[in-house]
């Protein structure tokens, strides 16, 4: 049986709270750096940031402090720069611990126990094009053992100068995941990086399924019960599994795909949830936990969920599912939405958010092919019956 010492806010004072201190300027999925320029300006006037860096196109990279315990935190977002959900919720979470209205003895428990550190914009360049890689097209979390770039090279150097206790690795993850066979995606996913194949248990891993664990029971008390662990499997090159193989506690968090929520806002509250229970889980004894079996009984992510599904299609002589997918792209300094083919899949074994059964019917994508491999679609026409099926 989980005992966990609960957080001296109740739900609906967390719920006021976050009301109270959200900052509202940030409620689009485009967050290029720009958006966060007062918030510097600010932190800089007070003292508490430091500049680490910059990018490749020059773009400053630094970190804000706040706090003065012992136990060190360190938080990173937007290491992919299309993936800016936790980003805004780390600018909440901020502004929630520098505030000085509201829940001030449960401020003060957190900032005399713990030192934040936090990277809001880790890949400012990919901010700014709203893409996953950096300027020099690189996925920065597939570059923990090279560190070729600038901006790996600014976070290992911060990870080794600052030496946590604790790292927070902060991703968006994508609507292909389910908790179960059929259409139930999780509101957010964490993971505790492992640090081989076998999937060791070793100390830092096992802080971090505390602290997940902490997140996990706060998130369940507030209603937000559909929560993932994501996919295991080890990564020599992301720098999770990298720092977890050092002996430093990190926990993956992956901002979850909700259903209407197209801006992510309620994903960024459920992500602020998630950060309150960290923080309330180390402050609250945490260490007196042992919380490795409800880590390990949070469902694990199946990738089975597209956008939408066309079932029973012929191709290549029988039938099979295809998967479509959404991908926001900016055009402009705003963001469109363009679908393409994700995967070909056996019949049954895809689910999608919106489907349709052709029925064995021939279809032509973008009106003249029939080569559907990852192509980008504008429409699809059914040969039989003249049919047009327009991609919104």
């Amino acid at each position: 049986m989980l005992t966990f010492v609960i957080m001296m806010l109740s739900p609906t004072e967390i719920l006021h709270l976050y009301k109270g201190t959200k900052v509202p300027k940030l409620g689009s999925r485009y967050t290029p750096p720009g958006a966060l320029i007062e918030l510097i300006k600010t932190a800089k006037y007070r003292g508490i940031y430091t500049v680490l860096g910059t990018s490749i196109q020059g773009r400053e990279i630094g970190c804000i402090e706040i706090g003065s315990g012992a136990f060190k935190i360190l938080a990173w977002s937007q290491m992919h720069g299309d993936e800016s959900t936790a980003t805004r919720s780390l600018v909440d979470l901020f502004s929630t611990l520098t505030q000085e209205k509201q829940n001030q003895e449960f401020i003060a428990r957190i900032l005399n126990y713990c030192t934040l550190r936090i990277v809001f914009q880790l890949n400012p360049d990919g901010a700014q094009a709203y893409q996953r890689e950096n300027a020099d097209g690189c996925d920065l979390n597939r570059d923990a053992m090279t560190q070729n770039q600038p901006e790996s090279q600014i976070l290992a150097d911060l990870v080794a100068q600052f030496n946590p206790d604790l790292c927070l690795n902060c991703h968006d993850q994508r609507s292909l995941y389910s908790l179960s066979t059929g259409v139930n995606p999780p509101y957010i996913s964490f993971l505790a990086p492992t640090i081989d194949e076998h999937s060791t248990l070793t100390h830092a891993r096992r802080q971090a399924m505390k602290y997940i664990s902490s997140a996990h029971t706060l998130l369940q008390s507030m209603g937000f019960d559909k929560v993932g662990r994501y996919d295991e499997s080890y990564c020599v090159h992301c720098f999770g599994d990298y720092f977890q193989s050092k002996g430093i506690p990190t926990i993956l968090i992956e901002s979850g795909f909700i259903i209407g929520d197209q801006e992510r806002e309620e994903s960024r509250y459920v992500v602020y949830i998630a950060l309150l229970g960290i923080l309330n889980g180390i402050t609250a004894g945490n260490e007196r936990l042992t919380t490795e079996k409800q880590y390990f009984d949070i469902p694990e992510n199946l990738n089975i969920l597209r956008d939408i599904v066309l079932k029973n299609v012929p191709y290549n002589g029988r039938l099979v599912d295809i998967g479509l997918q959404n991908r926001l792209i900016l055009n402009q300094g705003r963001l469109r939405q363009e679908t393409y083919v994700h995967d070909i899949a056996n019949p049954g074994t895809i689910f999608g958010y919106a489907s349709q059964d052709l029925k064995a019917e021939e279809i032509l994508i973008n009106s003249h092919e029939n080569d559907f491999e990852n192509k980008i679609i504008a429409s699809i026409m059914l040969k039989k019956s003249g049919l047009l099926i327009k991609i919104e």
